[in-house]
């Protein structure tokens, strides 16, 4: 598979000195000596990502194929309807429609969450490219598409990105292409981990998914990038996803696949963020 696969430089700060931080899969994620951002080195080539993000199947390195289509999870609505009623409550208070996009909307729970918590009159659609999860979402009446980012016309006060961050290959023109469909002082929400704050891989509390994952920033590191693509970060929520329950489910699903490992709550750094950031 080394046909496919390419060397890059850090595709935050563009540095070519790295160490290794981790390896699964036959491939390596490298945390950058310069900016620490943690990212798959060599990665697969971006016309192989597309389709696998397509498709939803990657293979490792050593050409082993491995679903990443997961499935629809029903819980999550009601958490994400808290997290959007906190986190926009000046928004929701105004009680005007708002335009929203969701860019990566998988299944459609955060589509569902936030048709459910907006002022009457919004208009909420998503957009997804892994045809497994965009029919599902159809299916059940979600306006979800998978139209690219680039073919999505007009503007929106609100474009949300949902654990996408870790998938895209190239941030910078995706931010670019962000920023078009945001509206002057519109909002860009932003969910995801804090991997490159974690200075070993020992510290990451899940398997790692590369290269599905491509990219595993700190918070600091986010907050530069999205200063790079032009928003300034007005609001962070950070939560620990190592909780009792998530350890319990953890053991199971160890003993399961004979895997064993024991996780002790509330002992990694790690955190899943969300990032409310103003266009300017």
């Amino acid at each position: 598979m080394t046909d496919t696969l390419e060397q890059i430089a850090c595709p935050h700060c563009d540095s070519d000195k790295y160490h290794l931080w981790a390896e699964e899969g036959g491939f390596a994620a490298v945390k950058c000596d310069d900016c620490g951002v943690v990212f798959v080195n060599p990665r697969p080539t971006e016309e192989t990502i597309t389709e696998g993000h397509r498709i939803g199947m990657h293979r490792t390195a050593l050409g082993e194929g491995f679903s990443v289509r997961g499935r629809r999870h029903p819980l999550r609505i009601r958490h994400y309807k808290n997290i959007v009623r906190e986190m926009f409550a000046t928004e929701i208070g105004d009680n005007q429609p708002l335009r929203w996009l969701d860019v990566g909307a998988g299944y459609g729970e955060f589509v569902e969450a936030v048709q459910a918590v907006l002022p009457a009159g919004s208009d909420v659609a998503g957009i997804e490219p892994m045809q497994p999860k965009m029919a599902v979402a159809r299916q059940r009446g979600l306006p979800i598409d998978d139209r690219p980012l680039k073919a999505v016309p007009g503007q929106y006060d609100v474009v949300s990105m949902i654990l996408v961050f870790s998938h895209i290959p190239d941030f910078r023109d995706f931010g670019a292409e962000l920023k078009k469909r945001v509206k002057p002082g519109g909002i860009l929400f932003m969910e995801t981990g804090n991997g490159g704050d974690l200075e070993t891989r020992d510290e990451y509390p899940n398997k790692l998914f590369l290269p599905d994952h491509l990219i595993f920033a700190g918070i600091d590191q986010m907050k530069q990038i999205l200063a790079t693509i032009g928003f300034q970060v007005e609001a962070i929520k950070r939560e620990s996803i190592d909780n009792p329950l998530w350890c319990l489910k953890m053991f199971v699903k160890g003993v399961l696949e004979r895997n064993l490992v024991v996780k002790v709550p509330y002992s990694s750094r790690f955190r899943t963020v969300f990032y409310k950031c103003r266009r300017v």
